[in-house]
């Protein structure tokens, strides 16, 4: 079904998004760089992955260092 998984800092600013767009069912796997839509490194901080798929929200807190 359709999904949408980004990363948005901590003032909701979308950073980057991951995947978008129709998956098939089961397990899948995304790893973030930690860059963002440009190709940088993000600064080091608090980030939020957010993912929406069938109607259902879901955020986990990640924390880059440098």
């Amino acid at each position: 079904g359709p999904v949408d998984l980004a990363i948005f800092d901590v003032s909701g600013r979308r950073i980057r998004t991951l995947a978008t767009g129709e998956l098939s069912a089961g397990a899948h796997e995304v790893v973030w760089d930690g860059a963002d839509e440009n190709g940088h490194r993000v600064a080091s901080g608090t980030y939020w992955a957010r993912l929406e798929s069938a109607g259902r929200r879901s955020a986990s807190r990640l924390v880059v260092l440098k």
